[in-house]
């Protein structure tokens, strides 16, 4: 066999190669996955306001509501006051420890919580952040019959043209559609007065 023939068989190798890694990289890449929120840990802020006319003030007290990653708070029992108003903010942490509850408000098109569970009458929430959520006002309007159990869930994707501000409580939610990002439970207690013993 002549150089020339040599240089050619080997030249027709390396194209032959080429072509196959070139289309086992197209065909065997897998299809690149959407991104999805996932959280290490989300805690519920409830800071006690002092009404002043027309606004409020936040004072020292609150109650944090601190969740794992399976959904279910940390503690068996919070209380809060009958009569009291209280913002509520929502910090969610990545697995990298960074907070990510700005992404829900910056996609609000996207983003909706709604609160269930409370007993008739006990509750009233008003949302300060594009009817999102995770920034608002919880209005404690009497006190509760014991301890209800509430479950706070993010949808994410949903038809928001269809819902109001006053669906927060809305306990067929999924009909808004979307999925949820977050499902968490924790027990209220919403008492009479300043003192509270168990």
């Amino acid at each position: 066999m002549t150089t020339t023939g040599i240089y050619k068989k080997a030249w027709l190798a390396l194209a032959v190669g080429a072509i196959l890694t070139f289309n086992a990289c197209t065909k065997d890449d897998p299809e690149p996955e959407l991104p999805q929120e996932e959280f290490k840990s989300v805690v519920f802020n409830f800071i006690e306001l002092e009404s002043h006319g027309d606004h409020y003030h936040q004072t020292t007290d609150t109650v944090q509501v601190v969740f794992g990653q399976d959904g279910n708070s940390i503690k068996s029992h919070y209380d809060l006051h009958a009569g009291a108003v209280y913002r509520l903010k929502v910090v969610a942490y990545d697995f990298a420890g960074r907070e990510m509850q700005d992404e829900f408000v910056e996609e609000a098109a996207e983003h909706q919580m709604f609160i269930t569970g409370a007993q008739e009458g006990v509750l009233d929430y008003k949302y300060e952040d594009d009817k999102v959520g995770v920034k608002g006002l919880l209005t404690t309007l009497k006190p509760s019959n014991g301890s209800m159990t509430l479950t706070a869930v993010l949808r994410h994707g949903l038809d928001k043209s269809k819902t109001s501000v006053d669906d927060w409580d809305d306990a067929n939610h999924a009909r808004f559609g979307g999925s949820a990002d977050f499902t968490l439970k924790f027990p209220l207690h919403v008492i009479e007065g300043e003192d509270h013993d168990h």
